[in-house]
């Protein structure tokens, strides 16, 4: 059995060689071969050698906060994000998930052990939902996601609208008043005009972890944390950031390596329907197509980031995370392609030198899909009360065989090609 998947498995690898995927097909071929709990031991182990940011952790409990996490548990979750440093980044921020997310969560929480009592501590598996995404993105973000009768929550005209500080609008509210007890009653109450990433985050932990039989999993919106994290220490003249933004020799050098890269996304208004367009550097200012920011006054940025929905893309945010405050960023099959190509050009920045980033490991690679018998949308687990029976001495090359048709098709970036972040 373990050879015919080895030889299933390679012919895989081989495949995405042949594409010029090489990070992929080596994380496959380095790891096929772990059992699910072996390969997240692996995944979760992590020592930075550099202390987190102040700026970072008050990031952090400021998002925890707008959640509703208070006290002790708050202590607790700020503690092990502080020591571990471990973060999984590979799910768009959403309520409901797909089989596969479902699978890489329990995947990457399942070495993750909780403590007995509060009082002890206990870690956590962090998930740092992205938000900056459109409501039409595949991973379908504005819906209750289930196998077939899929629910809608947001009306045609925010259908291309960014996710990252939206509002609950009245679609969603009255939906939900219509939906039947046996889904209603696991969502948070929806409140006219009140945030929607909020309502889905704890409508995502509720169900997920419910699933999982886990307590000690913690979803939060990744791109509010980089933007308060922005927001504070873009005021600091000798920080790195506050240097690419606002010091035209460094900004230069950042736009060489750095082309036509989205800095920031944000939401216009195309007659009565909102769409998203980039932000890049060009020059002194961040430009779109409609918009611009000038970068002449680092004020007029950090009051964009405080009272706007400028949104933090995602080479801003792992710039932040990953290279600055060395976080093990875990992500899908996408994501162990671009993050080494940031962290290759980064590196070559005379600026960037005394990081050490090249240190950092970019390619933790977790997706993959359960047995066909158990690719269920966690909201119709839910609803049906359906046990997930998965252990975790599957081998994580059966997870990827499961989706070899998604790991085929795979696309990702180049230098400069559009992509898409999973």
């Amino acid at each position: 059995m373990k050879l015919l998947l080895k030889r299933k498995v390679l012919d895989i690898v081989k495949i995405l060689k042949k594409a010029g995927k090489y990070r992929l097909a080596l994380c496959i071929e380095q790891n096929w071969d772990k059992t699910a709990l072996e390969y997240s031991k692996q995944l979760n182990f992590w020592r930075p050698k550099k202390s987190m940011e102040k700026e970072l952790l008050r990031a952090f409990d400021k998002e925890l906060t707008r959640l509703g996490t208070r006290g002790i548990l708050k202590l607790d979750i700020l503690n092990s994000i502080k020591k571990r440093r471990v973060l999984q980044t590979a799910p768009h921020l959403g309520a409901t998930e797909s089989p596969r997310m479902l699978c890489i969560n329990w995947l990457g929480s399942l070495a993750v052990e909780e403590k007995s009592t509060s009082t002890q501590g206990g870690d956590f598996y962090v998930v740092g939902m992205f938000s900056g995404i459109p409501f039409s993105n595949r991973s379908r973000p504005g819906r209750i996601n289930k196998k077939v009768d899929t629910i809608n929550l947001f009306p045609s005209n925010l259908q291309d609208g960014l996710v990252y500080r939206s509002k609950i609008p009245t679609k969603l509210v009255e939906t939900v008043d219509q939906l039947p007890n046996k889904i209603s009653k696991f969502l948070p109450l929806a409140v006219l005009g009140n945030s929607y990433t909020k309502w889905a985050l704890e409508t995502c932990q509720h169900i997920e972890g419910t699933i999982l039989k886990k307590n000690n999993l913690v979803f939060l919106d990744i791109n509010e944390v980089v933007t308060e994290y922005l927001a504070q220490v873009l005021q600091n003249r000798f920080h790195v950031l506050h240097k690419i933004f606002f010091n035209p020799k460094w900004r230069k050098e950042f736009i060489e390596a750095f082309p036509n890269e989205a800095m920031f996304y944000v939401p216009i208004m195309d007659g009565k329907y909102e769409k998203i367009e980039n932000m890049t550097l060009f020059g002194n200012i961040l430009k779109g197509k409609t918009k611009k920011i000038d970068l002449s006054n680092s004020k007029i940025l950090i009051r964009e980031l405080k009272e706007g929905r400028l949104c933090p893309a995602l080479l801003t945010s792992f710039v932040a995370l990953s290279f600055l405050n060395q976080f093990k960023c875990l992500g899908s099959f996408a994501q162990v392609e671009y993050l080494p190509v940031y962290q290759e050009k980064l590196a070559k920045l005379k600026f960037m030198k005394e990081f050490k980033i090249e240190k950092i490991p970019t390619a933790n690679l977790t997706t993959g899909l359960f047995p066909e018998k158990e690719n269920v949308y966690p909201a119709d687990m839910i609803i049906k009360n359906k046990k997930l029976k998965q252990g975790g001495k599957i081998l994580f090359g059966e997870l990827l065989l499961n989706m070899k048709s998604v790991l085929l098709e795979s696309y990702f970036i180049g230098d400069n090609r559009k992509h898409d972040k999973k």
